[in-house]
């Protein structure tokens, strides 16, 4: 799988790299599939996993922000400057947003190639 589309009748289509959703799969307790479906009953529960799984993230960057910080103020910064990593929340933003619309809609999220 090069790229995985996510539809729903609540939203329109996501395009989304196989690396990342391999990732959001294993969050969310599916097994990698060409084809498969998170149904309606389930979808509370995936976008549950998925945002605990960026809110983590985000506590974690946090922390890593401080310790970068003091690290530079003891005069130890050896960190790379500029170069940002794309999170977790970038990624899975447009399926979060999805998930929240099938939830309101109480529709299923199907993915494909």
């Amino acid at each position: 799988m090069a790229l995985v589309v996510f539809r729903s009748k609540a939203a329109g289509e996501i395009f989304m790299f196989a690396e990342t959703a391999r990732r959001i799969f294993e969050i969310i307790g599916k097994q990698e599939a060409p084809r498969g479906v998170i149904t309606a009953e389930q979808v509370p529960d995936a976008l549950a996993r998925l945002t605990a799984a960026v809110e983590e993230e985000k506590a974690q960057l946090k922390v890593a922000q401080a310790q970068a910080e003091e690290a530079a103020r003891r005069g130890e910064d050896d960190a790379e400057k500029g170069e940002r990593a794309i999170t977790l929340a970038q990624r899975a933003w447009p399926l979060i947003e999805m998930l929240r619309a099938a939830q309101k809609m109480n529709v299923d999220v199907t993915w494909g190639v």
